[in-house]
């Protein structure tokens, strides 16, 4: 019986988790000026700690993003901001140059 129980309580977890992610609007992010495995590093962690992103994947050799969120809490155009706040590119939203100019040369479009 306690077994039974335990698996009701995991399976709702569970379950309560996938529709926490499924429940998020889904977005692509094109990330023209990413070169390397750093930027795509420098990007998550830009992006990850916000308040409402539930989860970040980067395609390097697309040169994209896909960031699911809770647009309740947060905006694509906030999203965006905050990876140009990191020196990138992000969809039509222009990287902040001082970040640009403080990014590794390896992250440079001329790099």
């Amino acid at each position: 019986m306690r077994n039974r129980v335990f698996l009701v309580y995991l399976l709702i977890i569970v379950l309560g988790i996938g529709c926490s992610v499924s429940n998020g609007k889904d977005a692509n992010i094109a990330l023209p000026t990413m070169m390397c495995g750093m930027c795509e590093t420098n990007i998550k962690s830009a992006v990850a700690d916000l308040d409402g992103v539930m989860k970040v994947t980067i395609d390097l050799e697309k040169k994209y993003g896909q960031v699911v969120y809770n647009e309740k809490k947060i905006s694509l155009s906030q999203i965006e901001t905050k990876i140009a706040g990191a020196g990138y590119k992000a969809n039509s939203t222009s990287a902040d140059k001082s970040a640009y100019d403080n990014l590794p040369r390896c992250c440079k479009v001329d790099g």
